[in-house]
């Protein structure tokens, strides 16, 4: 692999893990337990897993409403999945919804979107005016952490369309892309209440590459960004310099992560929701699970409910 320049385009060999033609691939996490890869396709309610040590898709579930993220939990058998307005708990063995939070925002005008699991166990999850509206503008986008208890606290903070959320190794800073916005946001951000300040732009992207959508923080701290309809993933330093912006060889590109036994591959879904035959013509794996092969490693992603002495004392109101 060519070595890249600080901010130079390098055309990356991409592959296929899986054809899935997804039309709002999104959200992908990695669970060493199964060696597993599960993302969503929010258009069409579905979680997928995707075994790496088989190298095949082993399971879909078909949830209630679009479901935005998923995190797991201390058991492999059970995820916890923001739905609609919904946070519940899906059973992978028989497919059944166990209710947690609703979020306070306004069906169906508003579902959630992007989210993740923070190092206390958190769920935090983004809302968003649901695209399938098309609306003029995208505005009111909030961001919300849910306790297993079903506790839930607003953080206070309005977005355009919040998307891709990781934090820092240290856990205390938390990052945030604002996708219609063209913005990467940082915070302090409190493991112990849960609260996060001092919003900051870390990184102000160019509309002509592309809108920032799903991201994710490798082990030293920097930002891996998919951008939406830029036919690209950018490599951020915690310092806002764009360190890498790697092609790729479909228009949306969604949301990263990396997985693998020494998390030292980079996984990325896209969506083909919208795209022509033309579209297609240019790039028919749109939809698909990729690999993009980097220079980086990753981290483990934490677990719904972890600490189970949390409790809505201690955390935002």
């Amino acid at each position: 692999m060519a070595s890249v320049l600080e901010g130079e385009l390098e055309q990356a060999e991409v592959s296929v893990l899986h054809q899935a033609n997804a039309s709002l691939g999104e959200g992908p996490i990695w669970d060493p337990r199964l060696e597993a890869l599960y993302w969503v396709d929010i258009h069409r309610c579905r979680i997928h897993r995707y075994r790496a040590n088989a190298a095949r898709q082993d399971g879909v579930w078909i949830t209630s409403n679009s479901p935005g993220c998923l995190g797991l939990t201390e058991s492999t058998d059970v995820v916890v999945v923001a739905s609609g307005a919904e946070v519940l708990l899906l059973d992978l063995r028989s497919g059944v919804e166990t209710p947690v939070a609703t979020l306070p925002i306004a069906m169906p005008l508003m579902r959630a979107n992007d989210g993740r699991v923070d190092p206390a166990g958190r769920l935090w999850v983004g809302t968003m005016i649901d695209d399938i509206h098309a609306p003029a503008n995208f505005t009111d986008g909030r961001l919300f952490s849910v306790l297993p208890d079903g506790h839930v606290s607003d953080s206070g903070f309005v977005f355009e369309l919040p998307n891709g959320i990781d934090w820092s190794p240290d856990g205390r800073t938390l990052y945030l892309n604002d996708s219609t916005a063209l913005k990467t946001f940082a915070f302090d951000f409190s493991v112990e209440d849960g609260t996060i300040r001092r919003q900051r732009v870390l990184f102000d992207h160019p509309a002509a590459e592309g809108l920032p959508d799903g991201l994710c923080v490798d082990s030293s701290g920097n930002i891996w960004s998919g951008q939406w309809n830029g036919w690209n993933i950018k490599k951020i330093a915690p310092d806002g310099r764009l360190l890498e912006t790697h092609a790729v060889p479909v228009q949306r590109p969604s949301s990263v992560c990396f997985f693998g036994r020494n998390l030292d591959r980079l996984a990325f879904t896209s969506a083909a929701n919208g795209l022509g035959t033309a579209d297609f013509i240019a790039a028919p794996d749109a939809g698909s699970l990729f690999e993009l092969p980097v220079r980086a490693g990753g981290r483990r992603e934490h677990y719904f409910g972890n600490r189970a002495t949390l409790n809505p004392s201690t955390a935002s109101n």
